[in-house]
Formats: structure tokens, sequence, C-alpha cells
């Protein structure tokens, strides 16, 4: 089987491919940006990195592969470099999805997110429910996941509130909960959907917990010892702060993520189908 896989080098995709590289008869193709970089991270016999380039349908009409794994996703754009929502969600999806119809790719596996809705004010849930869409509408199988906070070592929230605690005495915590998945279960999922047939177009991933943004940084900066008081206020308190933000070279909050705020990112009793697929979900809040 062959496996073409973006996104393969980030917190999720690496631990994708390190599950794959040890599957039996299993070749894997991922682009990437640097792919010296890419090797010093994992390395094997039946992995190949190539150059990502943006007419991603060619790359998949030259490799043929069976299955098609989308983990391409950004939280916050770069538009000096060309890097928004439209294209990295959206049109890069929209090529992939080309690229798979030309070569009757097996089974395409898309990672999106919850929250996502075309009519939504956010533009990252409006371009993450059109590269949905692009995939649904194909004739290929396929399988969508929507994922509420993913945690496991790599988690860039990690870095972040490491990087902030030496600026700040005082988290502010914005209002809303979230429902935290292991990112071993995340993993767990994408693999089964490989390797085995669901009915399921689309899977809800969240843990059993639901949880504030208060508790959720509490946890995290007691996982890294870090002591800092964690205070919850009303979200529209940020929004006067959004302008200044932007010139942090890294901003605690973005126009982008404000909007997002506007629900909380939970599925409820919708992960139902994950829990009967992988069994009893894992605790996210044990990172080994």
């Amino acid at each position: 089987m062959k496996i073409f896989i973006t996104g393969a080098t980030g917190f999720i995709g690496r631990y994708i491919l390190e599950d794959l590289i040890n599957k039996p008869d299993v070749y894997i193709v991922a682009p990437t940006r640097n792919i010296q970089k890419a090797k010093a991270l994992i390395n094997a016999k039946n992995l190949k990195f190539i150059h990502f380039q943006e007419d991603l349908d060619y790359l998949v009409k030259k490799e043929k592969p069976n299955v098609i794994i989308n983990l391409l996703g950004i939280l916050t754009e770069n538009k000096r470099k060309g890097i928004t929502y439209e294209k990295v969600h959206y049109l890069y999806t929209k090529k992939l999805v080309e690229g798979a119809v030309s070569v009757n790719v097996e089974k395409f596996l898309q990672m999106s997110a919850l929250g996502v809705n075309i009519k939504a004010k956010s533009r990252y849930f409006r371009t993450k429910a059109l590269a949905e869409e692009t995939v649904i509408n194909s004739s290929i199988k396929y399988s969508i996941f929507r994922p509420s906070i993913v945690l496991g070592k790599g988690q860039k929230l990690f870095d972040d509130l490491k990087k902030f605690a030496k600026l700040t005495p005082v988290f502010l915590a914005p209002t809303g909960k979230v429902q935290p998945i292991n990112v071993l279960d995340v993993r767990d999922i994408f693999i089964k959907n490989i390797f085995n047939d669901f009915e399921t177009k689309i899977l809800y991933l969240c843990g059993e917990k639901i949880i504030s943004y208060k508790e959720l940084f509490e946890f995290v900066l007691n996982y890294l010892k870090v002591r800092r008081k964690v205070i919850q206020v009303p979200n529209k308190l940020f929004l006067p702060l959004l302008p200044f933000f932007e010139f942090l070279p890294n901003p605690p909050l973005t126009k982008e993520q404000y909007l997002m705020l506007e629900r909380d990112n939970i599925c409820g009793n919708k992960n139902y189908e994950l829990k009967n697929i992988l069994g009893n979900l894992r605790n996210p809040f044990k990172i080994d």
C-alpha cells in the first residue's frame, strides 16, 4: 500500500508517520519544504520525503498512491509569505482531491476541525468547511476528522505558554470550553481508517472530559512546572487588545482565534463513533 501524507512533520503527522513506518507492506511519500530537516526528525527505508510544491495534484498523479492523508492546516496566517487559510485549507485540499480523482485513490483522509461552518465569522472555519465540501463532493471514499484540542508531546500550546510565562506573572484565559483528546487516540483512529472500512464519513475526535480554557491553561502550566495565576475573563476583554497583539511576532491571540472562541470547542456526545471504534479512550491529561 502506498500512502501519500501531507503535514507529516507536524505535531499529529509525526505520530501517524512513526506508526506507519513500522507497518508491513506500506510505502509512504511525504511532501515537505525542508527534506534534510524532515529526515533528521524521522527516517526509514519505506519513507520518501519529496519537495513540497503547490501543484499538489501533479505530485499525486506522479506518485499514484492508494491512500491520501491530508493534515495541512494553520492556526495563524503569514500573508507576507502568501500563507493564508484559503490557500492552505481550501486550495491545497482542492489540488489533492483533483489528483486523487485522476489516479483513482482508494481512500482520502481529511483533517478538519470542530466548528466548521460555511457561514462562520471565522475564515479558519469557513475555509475548513470549503475543504470538507471539496472532499465530500468528490467521487472518492473518504473519512473526515473533526478534533477538539489534541494533547501530547509536541503540542505547540506547551511551548507558547512556556514562552509567555517568561513575560507575565498572570495568564488571562478566555471564556469557553474544550474537550481535549490524546494524540495517541488521534493517531489510532487515522491508522484504523487506513486499514479498515467504516461507513462513518465524519468522525468527531474528543476525549471524555469537558474543561474550561482556564483549566486547560492550568494543566499545561502545571505540566511545565511553571507557577502562574490563571484568571478567566470575558472574551470581549481581548477585543481592544487585538490591534496591539498584531505587532508581536507570536501574538497570544489573533483576530481569527478570537472569532473562533464564539462557540465552545466540544463534541458533546458526538464522539460515540470514535469510542465504538477505539473502545476506551486514553486520558488526554496523561502525557508520557
